[in-house]
């Protein structure tokens, strides 16, 4: 059987889609803190099931990234050892 229509991804939709906004007016990083000004980039991460948002400095989004690598890759490794 073929799959029918886009594949689905991990990243965005229920699991909370992110964009890399420019802020309205000031903010803070919801991890480390850090004060994000107005006009400066900022990535804004949909907190699903509500209409809120989490904002992250670029900084720490990187380190996010990072960590989502780190993780895809191990559950990757586990689906490809039951194959």
């Amino acid at each position: 059987m073929t799959p029918r229509g886009k594949t689905p991804s991990l990243i965005g939709g229920g699991a909370g889609a992110s964009k890399i906004v420019k802020s309205a007016g000031k903010r803070h990083c919801k991890r480390c803190g850090k004060s994000i000004s107005a006009n400066g980039q900022c990535v804004e991460v949909a907190v699903p099931g509500t209409m809120g948002h989490k904002t992250y400095c670029i900084v720490c989004y990187q380190d996010i990234i990072s960590q989502s690598k780190k993780d895809l890759a191990e559950i990757e490794a586990e689906v490809l050892a039951i194959l």
